[in-house]
């Protein structure tokens, strides 16, 4: 699986994730909502990144990839993070 299918999947993942929360947030408290509008900013740049990065990247050195994934990573480790957040304010 090459890296660009690895950060599509990522994403996949977390559209999951968001989809799932949503519909908590929607009856959920004035914070949630709020830290779930964020999140779905962060989300919706991160698209729009690897949409155009992706492009630009086929043809670039594996080490340019490795970055980007990386940093990917890292962001959406953020993001789930957040959705955890989110989750645990739901419950309480």
């Amino acid at each position: 699986m090459s890296w660009n299918e690895k950060l599509q999947e990522l994403v996949a993942n977390l559209e999951q994730e968001r989809d799932e929360l949503r519909l908590k947030v929607h009856l959920a408290s004035r914070d949630a909502r709020d830290e779930f509008e964020a999140l779905e900013a962060r989300l919706d740049a991160l698209r729009a990144r690897l949409a155009e990065k992706g492009t630009e990247a086929q043809g670039t050195a594996a080490e340019v990839g490795d970055v980007v994934g990386e940093t990917a990573r890292k962001l959406a480790d953020d993001m789930r993070e957040g959705y955890r957040k989110i989750r645990e304010q739901l419950a309480g």
